[in-house]
């Protein structure tokens, strides 16, 4: 992997490592734009990415959240926060008013996020 340092890492139940990193390329793999996937052999990419990923977490049924300073996800709008189903990246409503540092999820399918902000989703 070629970056400059790792801010986050997440696993999910299929035993795939997703790193938000500050990194152009992982492994040969151009363009991974700040997150790449490790699937045991190989990194790939996750989309287009996105810029400055601070914080990763996977729920139950293998949903990436991301967040960080990005204000979009593989050219899909999304304020600091946004989720990958495994096809593609979308926002969480109307996203949150600064960067988010830190994600947590719990069983019942909700999304916490914490960071440098003082509104989220217009709240």
């Amino acid at each position: 992997m070629n970056c400059y340092y790792v801010d986050e890492l997440a696993a999910d139940v299929a035993g795939n490592v997703y790193a938000g990193v500050w990194l152009t390329n992982a492994a040969g793999v151009a363009s991974t734009n700040n997150i790449a996937k490790w699937n045991g052999s190989v990194w790939t990419n996750i989309g287009l990415g996105m810029n400055s990923v601070s914080t990763l977490a996977v729920d139950g049924i293998g949903n990436l959240y991301a967040g960080g300073s990005f204000t979009n996800a593989a050219g899909v709008s999304a304020k600091h926060i946004a989720k990958w189903n495994g096809s593609v990246w979308t926002n969480l409503g109307s996203g949150i008013e600064g960067p988010v540092s830190a994600l947590a999820l719990d069983g019942a399918g909700n999304v916490y996020a914490g960071g440098y902000f003082t509104q989220a989703g217009g709240v």
